[in-house]
């Protein structure tokens, strides 16, 4: 495991200093994840909820900052909060090699890609918390304009 949470680091750019929020963010739905003294039994959900609602407040924000109307914003958050595009972004920036399944298996689903991609900008929300490396951490991955 700590080969993934090495190889998501340099994906993301970001280092953590609370390296378990790594192993918890590959860590799919099923599998029992032991990280240091906690344990998630449902592996990265309640952090891919997390990391959705950053992802969105990261869009929010920048959207804030701008003139555009409302539904700009949501045209935005339903392009880039999506399943189907966490899921490219997960597979162009290799993700899928960091996923740990549960039962072992390889095959990384479009929806366990994007909860990933989530758990992993959670992750580096709370490890962080501070929406800068948020979105920095975004602009790489090319969730958002740099």
């Amino acid at each position: 495991m700590a080969l993934a949470v090495q190889g998501v680091q340099n994906v993301i750019g970001y280092t953590f200093a609370d390296p378990y929020l790594v192993r918890e963010a590959v860590s799919a739905a099923g599998s029992i994840v032991a990280a240091g003294p906690r344990r998630f039994p449902n592996g990265n959900k309640r952090l891919a909820l997390l990391g959705d609602t950053i992802l969105q407040l990261a869009l929010a924000e920048d959207w804030y900052d701008g003139t555009e109307p409302r539904a700009t914003y949501d045209r935005i958050r339903q392009s880039v909060a999506s399943n189907n595009n966490l899921h490219s972004v997960g597979l162009a920036n290799n993700l899928g090699a960091f996923v740990n399944l549960a039962g072992g298996g390889r095959t990384v689903s479009p929806v366990t890609m994007a909860a990933t991609v989530e758990a992993i900008i959670g992750a580096v929300y709370l490890d962080s918390n501070n929406m800068d490396s948020v979105k920095a951490v975004m602009r790489t991955l090319g969730l958002i304009a740099t």
